[in-house]
């Protein structure tokens, strides 16, 4: 009578690298320390989870992946397939100087496999399909804001180049441009003003398409409390939920402002230490947008203006200053986001 058994890794971990790129996947499995396997596959979460059931069956499968051009469509494939699953930040990885000056797919995901069973690995936020449908609107907005900036620019270059008068940006001023164009037969000109006209119209469209998606998403109230805040508009308050979506993830104030990139960093070593900006460790987008809305609410708010005017007379530069406004705009705009009320303005104001 011949004696069966089954393979099972019943209570055991096997951590999974993987290195995504849009035609494969570079995956290292690992196992008590040790690399298992490595290889190459099409870029599917059902087939990698169907290699490690039939290899590797009843064990408990981690794995991670940087993020990057694949968003995040793979992660959530491989946590419905019962693989949990981290996205990271590159920058994040411990990288060693051989595997730097040895950079390949396979070393990328061992690499992450290794640090994964070694817990070295913090994943980022993920957010929800929602949350993308918004920021994917909002970027959209965004893009065409600097596309619109360098029609502008072109514009102008060639004005000048050709020694012409600059009308202005208003619509009769562009009709006027462009009817001086073609009774010059200077299509080059021609074909920028229409690239702006387009520009422009489409960025009417996505704005309208913004408004309608905050309807959608049950978001035009939280919108609103963030717009009653003295130097924050439409843009700003959207970019806003459309970046952050959800202020319960980070632990407190200071979290949330070093994420944004409004708290300031010590750098140095021993008797050599020095405060620092928060450099490139922070979301560009919200940093810019918040030292805009600081500008504005300081001429629209009293309150600020002072806090602003106490700054420069107590020796800060401007640039220093109106960061420590906008931090103080970030903390306001928590607030009424948190609790869910309009802001108060000041009996003075």
């Amino acid at each position: 009578m011949k004696k069966c058994s089954t393979v099972s890794f019943e209570g055991q971990v096997i951590f999974i690298g993987i290195d995504v790129h849009k035609e494969s996947w570079a995956v290292n499995l690992r196992h008590c320390h040790r690399e298992l396997d490595k290889f190459s596959m099409n870029p599917s979460p059902e087939t990698l989870a169907k290699h490690l059931r039939k290899n590797y069956p009843g064990a408990e499968y981690r794995s991670v992946y940087e993020a990057g051009f694949c968003g995040f469509w793979a992660h959530r494939r491989l946590c419905e397939l019962g693989i949990q699953n981290i996205v990271i930040n590159p920058a994040d990885v411990p990288t060693s100087g051989k595997e730097r000056d040895r950079k390949n797919d396979a070393v990328d995901s061992r690499k992450l496999a290794r640090e994964l069973e070694n817990r070295t690995l913090e994943g980022i936020y993920v957010p929800p399909e929602d949350n993308l449908e918004l920021r994917n609107l909002v970027r959209r907005e965004t893009k065409l804001t600097g596309n619109i900036t360098r029609v502008k620019n072109r514009i102008k270059g060639h004005v000048n180049f050709m020694g012409l008068k600059f009308e202005g940006w208003s619509g009769r001023s562009l009709k006027i441009m462009y009817a001086d164009a073609e009774k010059r037969h200077d299509y080059a000109l021609q074909s920028m003003l229409r690239e702006l006209r387009f520009l422009r119209e489409e960025k009417l469209h996505v704005i309208r398409d913004e408004r309608q998606c905050l309807k959608r998403l049950k978001r035009d109230k939280i919108q609103g409390h963030l717009q009653s805040i003295p130097g924050v508009g439409f843009h700003t308050a959207v970019m806003l939920q459309a970046e952050l979506w959800d202020l319960q993830r980070f632990e407190d104030k200071d979290a949330l402002s070093s994420y944004v990139g409004l708290a300031p960093r010590l750098v140095g070593s021993g008797e050599h230490e020095v405060l620092k900006s928060a450099g490139n460790r922070k979301k560009k987008q919200l940093h810019a947008i918040l030292i805009q809305a600081a500008w504005r609410s300081v001429l629209h708010n009293l309150e600020m203006r002072a806090r602003y005017g106490a700054l420069l007379h107590k020796g800060a530069n401007p640039q220093r200053a109106i960061s420590i406004i906008a931090k103080k705009l970030l903390y306001a705009l928590r607030a009424v986001w948190l609790q869910e009320r309009d802001y108060v303005v000041s009996a003075n104001e």
